[in-house]
């Protein structure tokens, strides 16, 4: 009885275990209902991006138009900080502030607050593409070269663990590649590469990624 018991316990805890990792992702996106976010979306309607340095960066609560601001981050910050109040423990509002700390460029507290957000809700893509573009820009800044291949290869992690099924992993890929370009390991970077091509052929972006991998090209 005791080994059967025991067997019995082996299989609860595998089934479990199967459970999870076939379960899929959940996915967190946009912004909660409230009037303070809404009155800091209408405050930064394409006004408000962020710099990231040539690596794409999405968000709920910004659009890719724009221009880098410290100010207008600063405000909005402010500004959401009653929202915050209400709900702190809302990982949608952790990264909506993250994101104006680093358009602010105090990376420091975007990188904090990203990790927070990603302590709730550990899939939440777009939480894991802002602390990859933090890492990345803290790397730009790093002045060592160990330290900033070191900051760049954190920063890929990052990427690589937004799920397929989430809105911003189009983004993430996109990013993942550059990153790997610049940490040298190009025949990643160029499988990545081809994988993005799949999803967006004649875009853009695909068009400014092609570049960087031929110009890195043997």
């Amino acid at each position: 009885m005791p080994a059967l018991t025991f067997l019995l316990a082996l299989l609860a805890l595998a089934a479990i275990a199967l459970a999870v990792l076939f379960r899929p992702p959940r996915i967190v996106t946009g912004l909660p209902e409230g009037p303070e976010v809404a009155r800091v979306r209408a405050l930064l309607h394409d006004r408000l991006q962020v710099d990231a340095g040539g690596l794409r960066f999405q968000s709920s609560l910004l659009s890719e138009l724009g221009a880098p601001d410290v100010g207008l981050a600063v405000e909005a910050e402010r500004m959401l900080q009653a929202a915050r109040q209400r709900s702190p423990r809302d990982p949608r509002l952790l990264a909506a502030s993250a994101c104006l700390d680093l358009a602010a460029l105090r990376l420091d507290r975007a990188e904090r607050l990203y990790r927070q957000a990603l302590d709730r809700a550990p899939t939440y893509g777009e939480a894991r593409l802002g602390l990859a573009v933090t890492l990345a820009l803290r790397a730009d800044a790093a002045g060592d070269r160990g330290r900033t291949r070191g900051l760049r290869l954190r920063a890929i992690s990052q990427l690589a663990s937004v799920p397929e099924q989430d809105p911003i992993y189009d983004a993430a890929l996109y990013d993942r590649t550059l990153l790997l370009v610049r940490v040298g390991r190009m025949e990643e970077a160029r499988r990545r590469g081809a994988e993005y091509a799949q999803h967006d052929s004649a875009g853009v972006w695909t068009v400014f990624l092609r570049r960087e991998l031929d110009a890195d090209a043997p």
